[in-house]
């Protein structure tokens, strides 16, 4: 009777430790799933924005394996677009500045976002803040 139990024990020590495992395993294996692998193969991050009086100064930075078009620059999710003058492709790790034209106001937040000729979505990742001086 106390060998079944014994034997009780060890199975469900060994099945909790199994269990514990395989969520690790799965937790590491994630961000390298197909889906993840093809969104970060292209990945465009906005690395600086100056205000130059009726202007934006954007630094971007490709950080993906991919090259990638910039198409458009949307400001705090408006309908108005704002096209792009860089038409080149931007290389892995290259460091690419623009300027488009923008009406600014003083001490107000900007929410920038890019979208690239591709469409893909970054999500939050190339969304970049910044409050005018």
């Amino acid at each position: 009777m106390a060998s079944n139990r014994r034997l009780a024990m060890y199975i469900i020590l060994i099945a909790g430790t199994l269990t514990i495992a395989g969520l690790a395993v799965l937790s590491w294996m994630n961000p390298l799933t197909i889906d993840n692998i093809m969104n970060y193969s292209v990945d465009i991050r906005i690395t600086n924005v100056q205000f130059d009086n009726d202007y934006l100064n954007i630094t971007v930075r490709n950080i993906g394996v991919n090259p990638t078009t910039i198409s458009l620059v949307i400001i705090n999710q408006t309908s108005t677009l704002h096209t792009v003058p860089v038409h080149e492709s931007i290389s892995h790790a290259e460091l690419v500045s623009f300027r488009i034209a923008f009406k600014w106001t003083s001490g107000y937040m900007y929410q920038i976002k890019l979208e690239t000729a591709d469409n893909f979505d970054y999500h939050g990742c190339n969304t970049f803040s910044a409050i005018a001086p």
